[in-house]
């Protein structure tokens, strides 16, 4: 079974050492087992952009879909036998240390094709032909639109894949199912439900990949959730995992502060002249 865990810093969290990050060991270790099956990490909340279409009109703001402390700094997507094995993974993760892990499963279609992934098993042997985002589909925000012609998801799901922009993507289950992990002290902490104290939740995500933030905008636009309810792109930002850490923080720390990104309005305007 496939699940997403996604991580975050958590209130109660240790603060981060990166001389202390061992994701370099991890990842090899789950490889090896078979279950890392496609992960990034998202750059900082200054370089999001949330996207919504209300009464026809697009609005694009810079930042995440909500202020809680508690946004996503990355994610994996794994193959765990159940979901007892999604959590010993998601526990050894230095993240369950440094923040928390969040566990949703996906959705299970009844009429999926025998050996359906929701990750193609050659992405990660496909070159890279564009900037990555992910395009996080919020539910919970607002009352949903009135059903029109062009709100059927398969018919996104369908443009997307045919233009070469949309990677993979599909639904999770609700929050209900979340399993929230950190480890403290050498002690593992499970909860339920998801991590994010807000009445918005993730339903869904895709990886897209583009020319820039405007055509991700334009994408992002056209997707029938951004009609009733948020969508929010956040650039990936690629790091060797076994990088020297402590190295790396220091190259980084100017990029934490500043938005990297074109203003979400520039990039709309630009979006809207090419749509």
């Amino acid at each position: 079974m496939e699940y997403t865990l996604f991580y975050a810093e958590g209130a109660d969290a240790l603060p981060y050492r990166p001389e202390d990050d061992n994701v370099g060991e991890w990842q090899d270790r789950w490889e090896t087992h078979g279950a890392l099956e496609f992960g990034e990490r998202l750059r900082p909340d200054q370089d999001a952009t949330t996207v919504r279409v209300r009464g026809g009109e697009l609005l694009a703001t810079d930042g995440p879909f909500t202020e809680s402390k508690e946004s996503i700094g990355g994610f994996d997507v794994i193959e765990a036998a159940d979901l007892d094995e999604a959590i010993e993974i998601a526990a050894s993760s230095p993240m369950a240390r440094f923040g928390r892990v969040e566990i949703r499963p996906f959705v299970q279609w009844p009429d999926a094709e025998p050996g359906y992934r929701v990750v193609p098993r050659d992405l990660l042997d496909r070159p890279e032909r564009g900037r990555r985002f992910v395009l996080l589909v919020i539910a919970g925000d607002g009352e949903p639109a009135a059903p029109g012609e062009d709100d059927d998801p398969g018919a996104w799901v369908a443009e997307m894949d045919e233009r070469g922009v949309r990677l993979f993507g599909d639904v999770l289950q609700g929050p209900g199912s979340a399993t929230f992990v950190r480890e403290r002290g050498g002690e593992v902490l499970l909860g339920d439900g998801p991590f994010a104290e807000s009445k918005e939740w993730i339903a869904g995500f895709d990886l897209l990949e583009v020319a820039d933030l405007a055509e991700a905008i334009e994408v992002a636009a056209k997707h029938p959730m951004a009609r009733g309810g948020t969508l929010e792109l956040r650039p990936l930002w690629a790091f060797d995992l076994h990088d020297d850490h402590v190295a790396r923080q220091r190259r980084e720390a100017a990029e934490r502060e500043v938005r990297t990104e074109l203003p979400a309005a520039a990039a709309a305007a630009m979006a809207a002249q090419a749509g």
